[in-house]
């Protein structure tokens, strides 16, 4: 508890009415301050001394003793004299805007009656604009209030949109001819941003487009012969909204099958194969034909055993055959070549011919022609027809010759002319003698040429089936 709180006495007063800032006195005024009592009854029912009241109001002391004496004169102005009112007034508990009033009315200033139940008292701004704790608050509600309301109203107005569409490829039609080797082709358009766009094929399941932040989409379909429908719509998947579905046809051409062209080819005989019979079959298969020619040409002697007959190479263009530059007379005595044949193929194109043909070497050259005069590419096989036994063939050249010979034991002799020939189809052997002329007599053995009988270093010649020609001193008897 405090002692005795000291109060400056002023030993004469004039008077407690203050005027403005100059600080005259009132000379009519009562001696004590009716503001200045209640400061100090209030000060000391709460026993609070000077001291403590400067320390936490920070109003200096004698600003203090001069509130609660009323001696107003003391301060430094009205507004400071205000403002001291104010916070000692709060700092104890009284009605600050009562004890102002109270001040006012002391010093002669003019007070306007507050009616007793009033409604909110308007800010009044003091010292200039100030914004408290309360505004900044308010300010960031509106704010936050005006970005959520923008928010909602965009997502509404999204909400309630319906997306659009448009097409930059195709452009201006709806059906688009392509041609016929395209198997794809690129969509491109536009369409509302934030929205889908589902490309549906020939009424599948449709296939979903991410429309880019620019509103720009494009796809790569892929297409087959004949009319692609494509059903395009934008959706905004959010709100289940679409716009109107576009339609558009790509028609790739259907290429007719080009008809397939005459052709022929063999089955039988295989290319170089021996036909033991002088009898050949030949068979084959067509197509897109309605006749078909072989024919044969004979080449030469067969080869001999063990050897492979030379490789047929066509000519280019012509069709000719490869050995018609080559192609041997048959010897003498052997049947003649046979005449071009021709039939018309099966139903399922198959055909076949049979030949008879002397031995040695044949090249078979078959072709075919359609309807239209169109012909196929001429094939060829080479084949061999051996000799069974010995076939010999003697020639007089250069000359009149005697000769005697013999085959198998069938004796024959006479003086032969210029240009005679002979051909003899033996199993065994064979033997010729020219005495007097013996380069002037050729012989050919199983279709090859052996020269005359003096390149055997004499004037007789023996053959058989299983020895070289050789020179003998004497034909067996």
């Amino acid at each position: 508890m405090t002692g005795p709180i000291p109060v400056r006495r002023t030993a004469t007063r004039r008077g407690l009415g203050y005027r403005g800032g100059g600080g005259s006195l009132d000379t009519g005024a009562k001696s004590r301050s009716g503001v200045g009592e209640q400061l100090r009854e209030a000060r000391e029912n709460k026993g609070l001394d000077l001291f403590r009241v400067e320390r936490d109001t920070k109003i200096r002391m004698k600003y203090l003793e001069a509130l609660e004496g009323g001696d107003f004169s003391d301060l430094p102005g009205e507004v400071y004299t205000r403002g001291f009112l104010r916070n000692y007034a709060s700092y104890l508990g009284l009605d600050a805007d009562e004890i102002i009033d109270d001040w006012r009315r002391e010093t002669g200033e003019r007070v306007t009656a507050v009616p007793q139940f009033a409604g909110p008292r308007p800010v009044t701004i003091r010292r200039g604009l100030r914004f408290e704790r309360i505004h900044l608050v308010a300010l960031a509600v509106v704010i936050v209030v005006l970005v959520v309301g923008s928010y909602f109203g965009f997502q509404l107005t999204r909400f309630l949109q319906y997306p659009t569409l448009g097409l930059s490829n195709p452009t201006g039609t709806e059906t688009v001819q392509v041609s016929s080797n395209t198997t794809t082709y690129i969509f491109e358009g536009s369409a509302t941003p934030g929205t889908t766009v589902l490309i549906s094929w020939d009424g599948q399941e449709a296939t979903s487009v991410i429309v880019d932040d620019s509103g720009h989409w494009t796809y790569t379909a892929q297409l087959h012969f004949g009319s692609n429908e494509f059903d395009i719509t934008a959706k905004n998947l959010d709100t289940n909204h679409a716009s109107k579905t576009t339609r558009v046809v790509v028609v790739v051409p259907v290429v007719s099958p080009t008809p397939p062209g005459p052709m022929v080819a063999f089955t039988t005989p295989a290319d170089g194969a021996s036909v033991a019979s002088g009898t050949v079959s030949v068979t084959g298969t067509s197509e897109a034909v309605s006749n078909i020619s072989l024919s044969a040409i004979y080449l030469g002697a067969p080869p001999v055993a063990g050897s492979t007959a030379p490789p047929v190479t066509p000519a280019a263009s012509s069709g000719a055959s490869p050995f018609a530059s080559t192609a041997a007379s048959l010897p003498p005595g052997s049947s003649p070549a046979p005449s071009p044949a021709s039939v018309s193929p099966l139903g399922d194109g198959s055909f076949s011919f049979s030949l008879q043909l002397s031995p040695g070497s044949w090249e078979l050259i078959l072709v075919g022609s359609n309807s239209k005069g169109q012909s196929s590419q001429t094939v060829y096989r080479t084949i061999a027809v051996p000799y069974k036994g010995l076939t010999v063939t003697l020639q007089v050249t250069g000359g009149e010759a005697w000769m005697w010979y013999d085959g198998d034991g069938t004796a024959e002799q006479s003086n032969y002319p210029d240009g005679w020939t002979q051909t003899l189809v033996l199993n065994k052997w064979f033997c010729v003698s020219v005495p007097g002329k013996p380069d002037y007599v050729y012989v050919t053995m199983n279709g090859t040429s052996l020269g005359p009988v003096s390149a055997y270093g004499g004037t007789h010649l023996y053959l058989d089936t299983t020895h070289a020609p050789k020179n003998v001193s004497i034909c067996p008897a």
